[in-house]
């Protein structure tokens, strides 16, 4: 079983633990990516607001809704993943680089 020191940590704990994670050369790259996910989460939901409006506006069809929903799942699918790989790589950081009391 996994090791999940980071969800036990305090707040305080937490934030250090990210914010010496994302200094590492790993981390560095890996916060471009995960920034770019959330652009992406961000237009995908603007493009569903867009589809609902439209379709409210034109009176279209049903698939105008069921494409709106789809871009809220993949959205929310983005923004899920992007937590859970901070979680999990900063889990990884405090566990590797114990710190002595």
């Amino acid at each position: 079983m996994e090791k999940n020191k980071y969800q036990r940590s305090s707040k305080e704990e937490k934030k250090k633990a990210r914010e010496a994670f994302f200094n590492t050369e790993y981390g560095k790259s890996l916060k471009t990516r995960l920034n770019r996910l959330v652009i992406y989460s961000v237009l995908l939901i603007a493009c569903a607001i867009y589809f609902v409006i439209d379709n409210i506006i034109n009176e279209n069809s049903v698939t105008n809704y069921i494409l709106a929903g789809f871009f809220v799942i993949f959205a929310l699918i983005f923004l899920y993943g992007r937590h859970y790989v901070i979680v999990k790589n900063a889990n990884d950081y405090m566990i590797k680089n114990k710190r002595k009391k």
